[in-house]
């Protein structure tokens, strides 16, 4: 493993600490977690459920039983943001 060296907001390091122990792991593995996802190639990458910020875990899964037209959803955003 390679060490990095961040210039980083303070308050940003404090709450980043924070977040970290809120999910029982260290900033370490919170940054590592997060350029693993942002680097991927695929466009959803794959998460443990403990990973996800409570907010997110809480609505997880929610969609997998829904009845959803993801084309006609995608042509409604299209035309409506162009």
């Amino acid at each position: 493993m390679s060490k990095l060296t961040l210039s980083i907001d303070k308050d940003l390091i404090e709450a980043a600490k924070r977040e970290a122990a809120s999910r029982n792991t260290s900033l370490s593995q919170l940054v590592s977690t997060y350029l693993r996802i942002i680097t991927s190639e695929q466009p959803t990458a794959k998460l443990n459920e403990e990973d996800l910020p409570p907010a997110t875990r809480a609505l997880s899964g929610l969609l997998k039983k829904a009845n959803v037209d993801l084309d006609a959803r995608i042509d409604y955003l299209e035309k409506k943001h162009s």
